[in-house]
């Protein structure tokens, strides 16, 4: 593929969506779309959430979460075919296609990122007249499904079959934005972790949490995201402003991360972790995690435990010493121009 590739993608996660971005248009020069109105869904394309109000968030063309102002309608001039460019409630822009423009834009390759699409995009690819090639990225923790030819994997991925193209990387994401930083932050301890105190699966953690914030009446506790005691953080530069603001990141996410940019973006921005370890035992982000050295093991402390620990590592010598560990091994672990070399090879090779 020598052109600027022209990519569809599904789109279940901001963060990934633009990593793929950053890859194909910033980078390679080409375009991404992702999907908009609702007949991708009614005609079995769009499988990522089933309930009407996720359908509407999703793909309405109007006001909703992802789309809640479409900037503009436009021509596309490379392809004389209406585009969508949307903008969601954090201020990400992307663009986006129904599935009647998709059959007449000359596309190269379809991106799925959830197995439930994997049968559903390879339809697309069929039917498509440009017989496009089909990528399954995987960003969790999953395995790779038979009959799958290419596969770009930002998780720690067991049993790779020796026939397929295949290339592990980090997912990118922009370093001007999380930048590091080597001040000495408030008495600010914030986790970002979406549903912490709602989800049931969060319920000892986010006990665990709560109770070290009583003990520690003193520093100021904020739990930031989608249906998070603090609300939502609206955009990737408060996101990062909101990190470098604090001491610590607690991050105790039951069951871990695929990929994990919470954790990624936390390294960049030089701010050490509270975590549990146990949850990250085969999993990429296990990479970032020195006891001591760049983030807290807090697995088996009591609350009174975890204060200690964090009032010890928060002496300001103490703390410069984590924060310089966290940029230094995030460098050595993570390099996203070193990456694109190997990413422009992976897709010179899609089968």
């Amino acid at each position: 593929m020598n052109s600027p590739p022209i990519v569809f993608t599904d789109f279940h996660h901001p963060s990934l969506l633009n990593s793929l971005i950053l890859l194909f248009e910033k980078k390679l020069g080409g375009m991404v779309f992702r999907p908009i109105g609702k007949d991708w869904y009614s005609q079995g394309f769009w499988k990522i959430y089933l309930y009407h109000d996720a359908v509407d968030q999703y793909l309405e063309i109007g006001n909703s979460k992802h789309n809640s102002v479409v900037s503009h309608l436009c021509n596309d001039s490379t392809f004389n075919l209406p585009v969508y460019v949307c903008k969601d409630y954090t201020g990400f822009l992307n663009k986006a296609i129904t599935l009647e423009s998709f059959y007449k834009i000359p596309i190269d390759i379809l991106i799925a990122t959830i197995p439930e699409h994997i049968e559903t995009f390879r339809k697309l690819c069929e039917t498509h007249p440009n017989k496009p090639k089909l990528v399954y990225q995987i960003g969790n923790h999953w395995s790779i499904e038979t009959g799958i030819s290419n596969v770009m994997a930002s998780a720690k991925i067991q049993n790779v079959p020796h026939n397929i193209n295949f290339i592990s990387y980090h997912q990118e994401f922009d370093l001007s934005i999380f930048h590091s930083d080597f001040s000495y932050p408030a008495q600010n301890i914030c986790s970002f972790v979406s549903c912490f105190n709602t989800a049931d699966i969060y319920t000892d953690d986010w006990k665990l949490f709560e109770s070290v914030e009583s003990i520690m009446s003193d520093w100021n506790f904020k739990s930031y995201g989608a249906l998070c005691r603090d609300g939502e953080i609206a955009g990737q530069n408060k996101l990062a402003d909101r990190m470098r603001d604090s001491r610590f990141i607690w991050h105790t996410k039951f069951g871990g991360d695929g990929y994990g940019h919470i954790i990624y973006n936390s390294a960049a921005v030089a701010r050490p972790l509270v975590v549990k370890m146990e949850y990250y035992d085969d999993r990429l982000g296990k990479e970032l995690m020195q006891e001591g050295k760049t983030c807290l093991a807090i697995d088996g402390l009591t609350p009174q435990e975890i204060a200690n620990k964090i009032r010890y590592y928060s002496e300001e010598n103490r703390y410069a010493a984590l924060c310089k560990n966290v940029n230094k091994n995030f460098k050595e672990k993570v390099d996203f121009d070193k990456e694109y070399i190997t990413l422009h090879s992976f897709i010179k090779r899609l089968k």
